[in-house]
């Protein structure tokens, strides 16, 4: 199991609150409805910053995390011609691309576990 974990930036032109809104439903939306994904993807996570949080600043409204079985099927989804046309173009709306960070990770490595296995 390999894991896509995205430190997400909105695209400036959209305010906080259109940024989280169209994250949580047009662009999920978007990613469960398209075949490439629901065929490589086996979960998928959006991690919303908390409103109060900005108030310390910084650059990120977000991260998702994506996860798959492996390398090969993440890189399958994303070229996908159906995926590029469908879900890329949100992408682009949605995040600044550019100060986005996008880091593929091997399967976590669980140091505490989480209070329901304790």
């Amino acid at each position: 199991m390999v894991k896509l974990i995205c430190f997400v930036k909105r695209n400036p032109a959209l305010s906080i609150d259109e940024f989280h809104r169209h994250w949580r439903e047009d662009h999920a939306r978007k990613i469960l409805a398209n075949p490439a994904a629901r065929r490589y993807l086996v979960r998928y996570e959006q991690n919303h910053r908390l409103g109060r949080d900005y108030e310390r600043g910084g650059d990120f409204d977000g991260v998702a995390i994506q996860w798959f079985r492996s390398a090969r099927d993440f890189f399958a989804m994303i070229s996908d011609p159906g995926y590029q046309a469908e879900v890329g173009p949100d992408e682009r709306e949605l995040l600044d691309l550019d100060g986005t960070i996008f880091l593929l990770t091997d399967a976590e490595e669980t140091m505490l576990p989480p209070p329901s296995e304790v």
